[in-house]
This record gives C-alpha cells, sequence and structure tokens, in this order.
C-alpha cells in the first residue's frame, strides 16, 4: 500500500455539527421533544438501511471510575454512549421509533444556541429513523461481531446515522462512543449538560503537535479501551445483549479525529482485530511502535491532491508566519508516522464524486434544517450526499466482513474494481 497521511486541517480544527445521542425522561426530567416522527412531516429522510436486519438502539451513561476527567479534574471520565443493534420487525410490534436526537428541550437548545444552528433544527426529531427504541436483539445469530465508532472533533455520535444504521442491519453491533468535551454537547440521563470544551470552538485555538496527541492517547483511546471493558460486563449481565456480543471481533472505526482515535487504538489494544480511519489525520502515533493489523484508510479527493502534491493543505487566514510553519511541520511529522508504523495489510481508498470532509457526516443531509443560518451552504455540507454514503458504507461493510467475519470475494479481494468514483489500492 502507498504509504500516506491524511491531513486535513478539518480533522483537528472545523467543527462541522452534530447532536448528542442521549436517553432522557426518566427520574423525573424532561422527556425528549415530542414530534410526530412522521416521515412526510420532515424535511428530510435519512436514507434506508440494506441489510436483512431492522434496526434497535438504545444507551448507556457509563463512569469510568479509574481516571480522573482531564478536562474536568473534579470528576471521573464519564461517557454517553449509544448502541445500534440487528433487530427484527416481527419483535418489535408496539415498540415507538427512536428519536434522531433523543435529548430534552433544554439540552437541544443548548447546542443550538452555542453553535448558532437557527430554529429550524429544534425539528429535527421529525425525522424517522427507521430505528426501534429499546427493540429486541435479533436471535437470528449466537454473537454478533462488535463496531467501536467515534466521531470528529465537535461531531457527536449521534451524526452518522447513515452509517451506524446501516451497519446494524448488516449484523454488527455498532457502539457509537460520545467523547465528552470533545463533541457538540453531552445529555446524561439525569439531565446534566456537558458542553463542548471552549478551546475546541471554532477560531479559539490553534492545535499543537503535543496537546492533540495527548488527548488522543490519554483521553480518547482511553475512552475507547474503557468501552470494551464495559461491554465485557454487558456480555455477562445486560439483559438485552448477555452472551450476544462477539468480543474476539472487534473492529474500531472512526472520523476524522475519532478515525486517528481508532488508528492509534488498533495500535496499542489487543481486543480490536481491525479498524478504519476515515479521513483523520494520524494524532498520537508513535514511530516505536507498529501497526500489524488488517487497517483501511478512506479519504477524499481533496485529500489525494494534498497527498500526491496537486494542492496545498489550506490553512486559516490571518496566522503569523511561524504558526503556519508550524502547522506545516506538524503534518509532515503525520505522513512520517504513518511511513514508518503501518507494517500489516492495509487499503487506500479513496471516495470521489464531490465528496469532502464533512460528506462523511450525517450534516450534509440536514442541511434544509440549518436553512438560514452560516451552515447553510456548499462548501461546508455540500448536496446529495447519498451516492457518497452508499460508496462509503459499501467499502466500510466488506472491510468488516473480511476482518470479522471472514468473508472471502468482497470488493477489497478483487484485482481489478471498476466502479464509479471509487479507487481501492492495497
Amino acid at each position: 500500500m502507498k504509504k500516506i497521511m491524511i491531513s486535513t486541517l478539518a480533522a483537528v480544527t472545523l467543527l462541522s455539527g452534530a447532536f448528542s445521542a442521549s436517553a432522557q425522561g426518566t427520574n423525573g426530567k424532561e422527556a425528549p421533544i415530542e414530534h410526530s416522527i412522521k416521515s412526510e412531516d420532515a424535511l428530510v429522510n435519512l436514507p434506508k438501511t440494506t441489510g436483512e436486519y431492522k434496526v434497535g438502539s438504545t444507551t448507556y451513561d457509563w463512569v469510568d471510575t479509574s481516571r480522573i476527567d482531564l478536562l474536568d479534574p473534579k470528576n471521573k471520565r464519564e461517557l454517553k454512549v449509544q448502541v445500534w443493534y440487528p433487530s427484527d420487525k416481527a419483535s418489535n410490534k408496539g415498540k415507538k421509533k427512536e428519536p434522531y436526537l433523543p435529548m430534552t428541550e433544554k439540552g437541544i437548545n443548548q447546542i443550538i444556541s452555542t453553535f448558532s444552528f437557527g430554529d429550524l433544527f429544534a425539528d429535527v426529531n421529525d425525522i424517522n429513523t427507521q430505528v426501534y427504541k429499546d427493540g429486541r436483539l435479533s436471535n437470528k445469530k449466537n454473537k454478533y461481531p462488535v463496531v467501536l465508532f467515534s466521531h470528529g472533533l465537535g461531531v457527536s455520535n449521534w451524526n452518522y446515522q447513515w452509517m451506524t444504521r446501516e451497519l446494524a442491519s448488516h449484523g454488527f453491533i455498532v457502539v457509537s462512543i460520545d467523547h465528552s468535551h470533545f463533541s457538540f454537547g453531552t445529555e446524561f440521563q439525569d439531565g446534566r449538560f456537558m458542553p463542548i470544551a471552549s478551546q475546541f470552538l471554532p477560531g479559539n485555538a490553534i492545535p499543537q503537535l503535543d496537546e492533540y496527541d495527548d488527548y488522543v492517547n490519554n483521553i480518547w483511546v482511553k475512552d475507547i479501551q474503557f468501552v470494551i471493558q464495559q461491554l465485557g460486563t454487558l456480555n455477562k449481565k445486560d439483559k438485552k445483549f448477555k452472551n450476544k456480543l462477539d468480543l474476539k471481533n472487534i473492529a474500531a472505526v472512526g472520523h476524522s479525529m475519532g478515525g486517528a482515535a481508532a488508528a492509534r487504538a488498533l495500535q496499542v489494544e489487543p481486543k480490536i482485530k481491525s479498524a478504519i480511519n476515515i479521513d483523520g489525520s494520524f494524532i498520537g502515533f508513535t514511530e516505536t511502535e507498529t501497526m500489524t493489523k488488517p487497517f483501511a484508510l478512506i479519504k477524499t479527493e481533496m485529500s489525494e491532491m494534498f497527498l500526491t502534491g496537486k494542492a496545498e493543505q489550506p490553512l486559516p487566514e490571518g496566522l503569523d508566519s511561524q504558526t503556519e510553519q508550524e502547522l506545516r511541520e506538524m503534518f509532515k511529522v503525520y505522513n512520517n508516522r504513518y511511513e514508518q508504523v503501518v507494517t500489516g495489510p492495509a487499503y487506500d481508498i479513496t471516495i470521489y464524486g464531490g465528496a469532502i470532509h464533512n460528506s462523511f457526516t450525517d450534516m450534509p443531509l440536514l442541511r434544509p434544517y440549518l436553512s438560514g443560518t452560516m451552515y447553510d451552504s456548499d462548501s461546508i455540507f455540500p448536496a446529495n450526499p447519498e451516492p457518497i454514503y452508499e460508496l462509503s458504507n459499501q467499502v466500510i461493510v466488506d472491510f468488516l466482513e473480511k476482518t470479522l467475519n471472514g468473508k472471502k470475494n468482497t470488493i477489497l479481494d478483487r484485482r481489478n474494481v471498476n466502479i464509479p468514483n471509487l479507487k481501492i489500492v492495497q
């Protein structure tokens, strides 16, 4: 495989917009905003899933009592996790649909206010997610492989349902982590709201190499490892998932900074079998440790142009010459790391057709709910993302089928793949 690095500045500085997925309505707290959840009332529809299963979803709040929260030193590290999993229509008769944003009105308003999403965004739960809230796990298989998902910096775990729902429909249990302080905001089940840390708001800071390495290694990767521990408990005690999680077949997938965390977790965590970095840089890597397990890198045409020298990595306006030089040197470091570290089976995958960094989130779909705001722009959220979702899901599903389920003759095994807007190099 050609050794490359995805050096999108968006991976560490661009906030593309999202909601944290969380469960409310218990212990006397505010219930989720009630909407009709009818397709005909929604401004948009999510893509229909293509796998054999229907999809259920549930959420957990977990506290890692062994860790101090480095961004909130007075408290232990606490996470919100949403799980999408295979389910069956027949076993969910009468079950409610999972709201797109299962959060209280207060929590939604805090996010809208912080990021100037506009009033229309409060109606996002008109969308029919096609997902059963707390639905029953399908019993078609004895166990299901697990996919750990990490969102991008400033994007929340709810914002990738183009993929999380799709993977669940194909028989994967997707455990999506909301990395507290790094997302648009996390609302826990007792009503507490944890906002994004101020240093990650647009324009508040220029990334520093050592600082971001620390974030990935000492927070994001440890979040992933903690969730793996919690899954062991679920597999022993949880009513829904008891003995159903195939913890010998775990993959890590992430976008942007979450992609960096997924790749680094593959490098250091023995229980993770394979990983996908979606348009992310290689923050947190060290040159002294190799990554020998199956790995895929999915990138955009724009990123490919940066890597081949056909275009120069854009930087924010108004930087002094020293800061510009430091950022460019930082990107070179990431590139050198990847050159030295990746020694195992790896796939270089490029998605063309107008894909940009934000195409790998739900936000292009949700653009009608951002009408009249600063986010209503082709440069931020391009129109018609569904062909990009379709291509991306095709390679992601096949990579996971190959590395977790041992499937042969996947799209990754074919020597001459002739699919428009897709390039795969091994």
